[in-house]
């Protein structure tokens, strides 16, 4: 069995080669993923803004599931 040097040689370059590649593009669409995407879309409102869901903490204003369905159906949305 010959073993040649140039062939082994070739098929490690074209492995590193394309494992820097697959990285380097790994890490610009990661980049580019944090650029288009909001940064917090969680946060507080700012301006004239109103956050659509407040979560209930208190146990005295609690909305029945029934309430909540007929609130739903009666606002269209």
């Amino acid at each position: 069995m010959i073993i040649s040097v140039r062939k082994i040689g070739s098929f490690l370059r074209f492995v590193f080669l394309f494992a820097a590649l697959t990285l380097f593009f790994y890490y610009v669409l990661g980049l580019a993923s944090r650029w288009v995407a909001p940064p917090d879309p969680y946060r507080v409102p700012a301006g004239h803004a109103v956050k659509a869901f407040q979560p209930e903490g208190s146990p005295d204003k609690r909305v029945s599931p029934r309430d909540r369905l007929r609130l739903y159906y009666w606002y269209g949305e």
